[in-house]
């Protein structure tokens, strides 16, 4: 899909003098404003600009997502680019409220150009005969849920955030604007999303505009996300009175509608099919037994022949997902195309080849998961292009947690290349630049949504309940194992997730199978640190208070336990890492000063990263106002 620029070119020449604070936006001239939505064209020519929009919010996406993970270490070699320093100190649990990929605005400023179509889209309705109600319901839901993603993204990156539904058109409208508590903003997009799921487009006439857009697969995926990291919440902070199972329960629900409706939507489905509202499937799940269908993946047939002398290995699902892009196991992706002008030059600044990026692996971390046996890492073909060695002239690191070791390369993640497979012993591969700039975006696929399925089901096993004895218990991580297992064995053919990473058969075991998948199929895809952050969440505990919601404890232990289990090839920084993180605060973000400033410090700042200049001015003046 292309992001258009339908009706759009007033407002682009008017947004070059957007206000410089949390709401970059347009259009500022009222008089333009009030005369611009008269029909179709202008509603779409905004709503296509909040998905081009959002394409330039990557980096920062990638950042809260990901930097900060066990996944990864710093490139190392000196190569002057202009983050390196910052991103070192963030790998060092030193992240700073003067970096600038902490500026939340770009993604703010999606979210306005979707309010902007959700409170204009009444009057187009009116005011252009040939713009049909059901073509609007389609466009609400479709912006609801971008909406409803982008918030999502800033919940789980800064916890607590300004959140509001109207257009914001200066700066003297957002002044007054205050921080929402994380979770009250998720009950509210989780009720919104809900309200308009199945009104959406099933599909598209082009793949690339169904894959590409908001579509029923996506919201169902949407609300399964959500539903996932709202169970962590409510158990960490009140297992005994908040309703975390029955979130539960609707990750699993939702998680399947998903991939229901995205077998669906592969076969060509009409709109308005059995699966284009939530009571056809109403009873799908039941309390005692749950079941999981259209789950088929890509499969990568000859890989068993890659160990058996197969000199040019073609892992299908691997050039059908991130090569070619807009595969039948994708949800929603961000495009890029040359066509379009759209480049996508973040994945490169992250993962490159070269020393012109920013991250390596932490090889040591991946290989882990299979017990340091070099074997099952080389036969799990995921690894064939996410943990590939490569030697530069220098290997001194600047970072005290780099884990390269010195004849083996440094290992970069290739995910996002072109790629050919050179030797079947090592799986050496050959990569290639061409067509990378142009590599979309996967926010949602088919894998990650069946992994959620299985986490879900992992923490519900061991209730009472849904699960009454040992026998359902061990049923219910039988399922979950089972998703795991055609996950991991599509990749190595041969190997199980379970012989893998151990017998799973008690929650915290399974959990820990779960999250290391998770680790590996999505490496490189924004997700790891928001995966760790919900672990912790969801662990909760501590000895004192939550500085914001003083009725529950601050998410120590959870911190401390997330620390222990997923940080251990980093032994030297697990101590480290528990003082600065200090509590559940520690895991998200600190807020960027700019934003701050702007708002004149109405905004506080998270309460662990008080570090900037700004803040200690802003201290002073309010500790004299008040005396």
């Amino acid at each position: 899909m292309k992001y258009k620029h339908i009706a759009l070119l007033g407002l682009f020449a008017l947004s070059a003098t957007s206000c410089n604070d949390w709401l970059t936006l347009y259009p500022q001239d009222r008089v333009v404003e009030e005369n611009f939505w008269e029909d179709k064209n202008d509603l779409d020519g905004v709503r296509y600009a909040a998905y081009r929009q959002m394409t330039t919010t990557l980096f920062n996406l990638i950042a809260w997502g990901d930097l900060r993970s066990d996944s990864y270490d710093i490139v190392p070699v000196d190569n002057n680019l202009d983050k390196r320093t910052e991103f070192i100190k963030v790998l060092n649990a030193l992240p700073d409220s003067t970096m600038d990929f902490y500026d939340w605005g770009g993604v703010y400023t999606t979210i306005n150009y979707c309010n902007k179509v959700l409170s204009h889209g009444e009057e187009v309705l009116e005011r252009d005969a040939q713009f049909t109600r059901t073509e609007w319901n389609e466009i609400k839901a479709e912006m609801t849920a971008l909406r409803a993603l982008n918030y999502f993204y800033l919940i789980r990156a800064f916890k607590d955030i300004p959140y509001s539904t109207r257009v914001i058109n200066s700066d003297e409208e957002v002044i007054s604007f205050s921080l929402t508590p994380g979770i009250e903003v998720l009950d509210t997009l989780i009720s919104d999303v809900r309200s308009v799921a199945g009104m959406a487009r099933n599909r598209y006439t082009s793949t690339l505009d169904t894959k590409g857009m908001i579509t029923n697969t996506a919201i169902y995926a949407l609300l399964a996300d959500m539903y996932l990291w709202r169970s962590a919440l409510r158990k960490g902070r009140d297992a005994a009175t908040l309703d975390w199972q029955g979130d539960c329960d609707s990750v699993i629900y939702y998680g399947q509608l998903s991939l229901d409706a995205l077998a669906n939507q592969n076969e060509l489905a009409s709109a308005g099919s059995s699966l284009s509202n939530e009571s056809s499937v109403q009873n799908y799940f039941t309390d005692s037994k749950y079941t999981l269908a259209n789950s088929t993946l890509i499969s990568n047939q000859d890989i068993t022949s890659d160990f058996n002398g197969y000199q040019d290995p073609k892992v299908a699902s691997f050039s059908a997902i991130f090569v070619t892009g807009n595969s039948r196991e994708s949800i929603f992706e961000l495009q890029f195309s040359l066509s379009d002008n759209r480049k996508n030059t973040t994945v490169n600044t992250y993962w490159g080849s070269d020393d012109k990026s920013y991250l390596i692996v932490n090889k040591s971390a991946i290989k882990k998961i299979y017990g340091d046996n070099e074997t099952l890492f080389n036969e799990d073909s995921r690894n064939w292009y996410s943990c590939q060695g490569r030697t530069y002239v220098s290997t001194t690191s600047s970072s005290s947690s780099s884990s390269s070791s010195s004849g083996e390369g440094n290992p970069h993640m290739y995910k996002w290349r072109s790629c050919s497979f050179l030797n079947n012993i090592s799986k050496q591969i050959q990569t290639s630049a061409s067509g990378n700039e142009y590599r979309n975006w996967i926010v949602y696929r088919q894998t990650d949504v069946m992994l959620m399925i299985a986490e879900a089901l992992a923490v519900k096993a061991n209730v009472t309940g849904n699960v009454t004895n040992k026998t359902s218990m061990n049923e219910t991580l039988k399922l979950a194992l089972a998703i795991v297992n055609a996950i991991h064995m599509r990749a190595s053919a041969s190997q199980t997730a379970e012989a893998v990473m151990g017998a799973p058969y008690n929650t915290p075991n399974m959990l820990k199978v779960i999250y290391n998948e998770r680790q590996i199929e999505l490496l490189g895809e924004g997700k790891r640190w928001f995966d760790l952050v919900r672990y912790a969440e969801r662990i909760g505990g501590g000895s004192i208070p939550d500085s914001r919601e003083p009725k529950y404890m601050d998410g120590q232990d959870g911190v401390n336990e997330m620390v222990n289990t997923f940080f251990a090839t980093k032994d030297d920084m697990k101590d480290l890492y528990k003082q600065r993180f200090t509590n559940r605060y520690g895991l998200y973000c600190p807020i960027y000063y700019v934003e701050r400033k702007a708002n004149d410090y109405l905004i506080p700042q998270n309460p662990v990263w008080n570090r900037e200049k700004e803040d200690v001015q802003a201290s002073a003046s309010t500790t004299t106002t008040e005396e």
